[in-house]
């Protein structure tokens, strides 16, 4: 295991290096040394500013190879020269962000950009300078003509700047603006799905389920977990688990669901969870997080994409230890209360773990 993520971590940051040496830009180092453990987003050094790049096939180098791959570095956190990289990858997306600046303004690209800066600054836990980014790439969508700015693909961007922005604001104890820009996001979400989603009752079509329809649930369920998770923290936690049912209660009327769509359900399912065990509901609670770690199996065992395999054993690594700590809270207290012909009360079924997926190289 270690051996082969040696490998995934040469692989990454040779890639990574390469694009950079392809798209002409130089990297920064990181001015500002840290002794803690926490991430710190490297700030660019004032130093002569690169040489004019041609923009005509940056966005592909940086949609498929920077991002992608620094997004991926960012996971492996045994690994702190991935990390390093991703700092450095962020300053080389800076820099093309800002050349760019007049050609670019008022287009769809610049805002995927934008928000791709922005979140890859709250990945490394710059929740201030993340913010601050959101706030850009706001005003990027502002800029767009208003028939781009209609568009399903600008809307889920906006979405996403509001979801991402909540996320920064949750980080700051900041819960109730945090919950205003979730509200937002979920009435987004609620309308790009409704303009995709089947009729009330009709089965979906066989075969694979509808991109559209994919990327809309999946964006949809996101946005229920997000705001039912802020809800509980604002000291709500009646509304936070009505949230939380309406996303799931919405993943049960459809017929099939996608992998991508069903690890967001799971998520839901993990997040109620959460929520029932610290309001002290913890039968309850283990039940959904069975629910939770046999839709896991089902899911790593049935889809062969790579990424949600091994977004699938993660999430089922996190459930598995509470699963277990629960069922061993419950089980003597159970076991003393009064059963038919003495037996203890039946537990959630858990099947044995799924073999240990392995990131994307």
């Amino acid at each position: 295991m270690k051996k082969q993520q040696n490998i995934v971590m040469q692989r990454t940051m040779a890639t990574l290096l390469g694009a950079s040496a392809l798209l002409g830009l130089s990297s920064c180092e990181d001015e500002q040394k840290t002794t803690t453990t926490t991430p710190q987003v490297v700030e660019k050094p004032a130093e002569a500013a690169p040489a004019p790049v041609d923009t005509s096939a940056k966005d592909a180098l940086f949609e498929a190879m920077l991002y992608d791959l620094g997004k991926q570095a960012s996971e492996l956190a045994s690994h702190p020269e991935l990390t390093e990289s991703v700092r450095n990858m962020l300053a080389l997306m800076e820099d093309y962000y800002s050349q760019t600046a007049d050609s670019t303004k008022g287009t769809t690209p610049r805002l995927r950009l934008s928000v791709r800066l922005a979140d890859v600054a709250r990945d490394l836990t710059a929740w201030e300078r993340a913010c601050n980014s959101y706030d850009r790439a706001l005003a990027d969508y502002e800029a767009l003509p208003a028939a781009e700015r209609d568009k399903t693909e600008a809307k889920r961007m906006l979405s996403a700047i509001y979801n991402g922005r909540g996320f920064c604001l949750m980080q700051q104890r900041k819960f109730s603006e945090a919950q205003e820009y979730y509200t937002k996001a979920l009435a987004i979400d609620a309308a790009l799905y409704e303009l995709v989603a089947p009729p009330e009752g009709e089965a979906l079509p066989e075969g694979d389920v509808e991109p559209a329809l994919a990327r809309a649930a999946e964006d949809y369920f996101f946005s229920y977990r997000c705001l039912g998770e802020c809800q509980e923290f604002v000291g709500d936690p009646e509304e936070a688990r009505e949230t939380l049912k309406n996303g799931i209660e919405l993943a049960k009327r459809l017929d099939r669901l996608s992998p991508g769509m069903n690890l967001q359900y799971i998520r839901l399912l993990g997040a109620l969870g959460n929520l029932e065990v610290r309001c002290g509901n913890e039968r309850e609670a283990l039940l959904k997080w069975a629910d939770a770690a046999n839709m896991c199996q089902r899911l790593f065992r049935s889809t062969g994409n790579l990424s949600i395999r091994y977004k699938t054993q993660r999430q089922l690594q996190s459930l598995m230890p509470n699963i277990k700590a629960l069922q061993e809270k419950l089980q003597p207290a159970e076991q003393s209360a009064a059963q038919p012909e003495g037996q203890p009360a039946a537990q959630p079924e858990v099947q044995p773990a799924a073999p240990e997926a392995q990131p994307q190289p």
